[in-house]
């Protein structure tokens, strides 16, 4: 943290600049999973409060589409590179990191491009074994899981965009919630009701499905944060000894902010044929000056949870709403750092105890790993044309990309 921060401090006063000598003004964050979810979340939320020194772009997908529109606008002798990747053996973030790297050359010289970038790893040295260049770097610990490492160096992009103080704040907020976990009774420990309330309506009532609707734009990625850190913590079929589970484990999770997701899926989950839960997440006061605009966003949320409760009988049959729709409404007062990171916080260690509760390890990711072993071999056979002891339906369909 304090390497951090004296770095953070470095970059926002001028005093790390780039290889010309000019100050820093944009910084391009390359990981992805949580290393890219997290920060992207924590960025998106933040700057919607708060005023940025520098900022911030995300770039994750191998599809160089996408790191080809960021580059477009961004000055490379003005662009600091974060690049986030636990082994760095990480395909998207090595593609992407070269051809950042590429970029970077053609602005300030072969000589030039490590000054403009930071490395977030384990093993920072395995970076320049594959290739990238930097000058500065940053640890995290080998058993911490990317959807888990949002407190840590990871976040290094908004600690130089926002400033340590917000970093620290934002740590402070996650680590509320870790002592209200420990220290709180059974009945009144919100992370274990939540995480019970999971339990109940998966494995009891067989509801496959789960809904995050956030009524507040700045949280719009929550819902694909919060995809990754529950489908991959809780989405398997073993527990702890590899016996096969009676139970359904994690939900298929899924959301968009409110209020667009009333005009695309509300209705199905008013009236469709599946129960779906529903978590609202919702901000108390604006962010915005703008008169009556919050009132009229938090009547919509509360609107949408009470017309779920409680239906609506109609003697028109296809205008009965039957109610009884589950759905949890967690209410922040104010989005700031603080209780950005409690959120957050809540959510992992909901995560975990659900993961107790059905027996199973929140903290592995085989099903990953298999696709990024599968990935390699399928490569070279898609550059070789090699089929030999492949499965019909994949040669079938490397033959047609040849």
């Amino acid at each position: 943290r304090r390497s951090m921060a004296d770095f953070a401090a470095g970059v926002r006063n001028g005093k790390i600049v780039g290889a010309t000598g000019k100050p820093f003004t944009h910084i391009i964050n390359v990981g992805i999973g949580g290393s890219d979810l997290g920060p992207a979340l924590v960025w998106d939320a933040l700057s919607c409060t708060l005023k940025p020194s520098l900022l911030c772009s995300f770039v994750s997908n191998i599809d160089p589409v996408e790191v080809e529109k960021v580059l477009e606008r961004h000055d490379a002798q003005q662009t600091l590179v974060v690049m986030c990747s636990k082994t760095f053996s990480t395909s998207e973030t090595l593609s992407n990191g070269r051809i950042i790297q590429q970029w970077l050359a053609e602005s300030v010289g072969d000589a030039g491009v490590a000054q403009h970038c930071a490395v977030v790893s384990v093993e920072p040295q395995r970076a320049t074994s594959a290739g990238i260049a930097f000058a500065h770097s940053f640890n995290i610990w080998p058993w911490v899981g990317g959807r888990y490492s949002v407190s840590s160096a990871v976040n290094l992009a908004n600690v130089v965009a926002f400033g340590s103080d917000v970093f620290d704040d934002f740590l402070s907020g996650m680590r509320a919630v870790d002592e209200h976990f420990v220290e709180a009774p059974l009945a009144k420990n919100i992370p274990v009701m939540m995480g019970l309330i999971s339990v109940w309506n998966r494995s009891i009532l067989g509801r496959e499905t789960q809904a995050v609707v956030p009524y507040s734009s700045a949280l719009r990625l929550f819902a694909p944060y919060l995809q990754q850190l529950i489908m991959e913590s809780n989405g398997k079929q073993v527990d702890h000894a590899g016996q096969t589970l009676p139970y359904g484990t994690s939900p298929v999770l899924w959301g968009e902010p409110g209020t667009n997701g009333q005009h695309a899926f509300f209705q199905m989950l008013h009236q469709g044929t599946d129960v779906v839960p529903l978590e609202f997440v919702a901000v108390k006061n604006a962010t915005h000056a703008l008169p009556d605009h919050q009132a009229l966003l938090l009547s919509n949320a509360l609107a949408q949870a009470q017309a779920l409760m409680l239906g609506k009988s109609d003697t028109d049959g296809h205008k009965n709403f039957a109610g009884n729709r589950p759905s949890t409404f967690i209410l922040l007062e104010d989005l700031t750092p603080f209780n950005l990171g409690a959120l957050i916080a809540l959510q992992e260690h909901r995560v975990f105890v659900s993961g107790a509760v059905w027996g199973i390890n929140s903290f592995d990711q085989w099903g990953v790993e298999l696709g990024k072993v599968l990935a390699e071999d399928i490569r070279a056979r898609i550059l070789s044309g090699d089929v030999a002891d492949l499965d019909a339906s994949t040669a079938q369909l490397l033959h047609k990309i040849r």
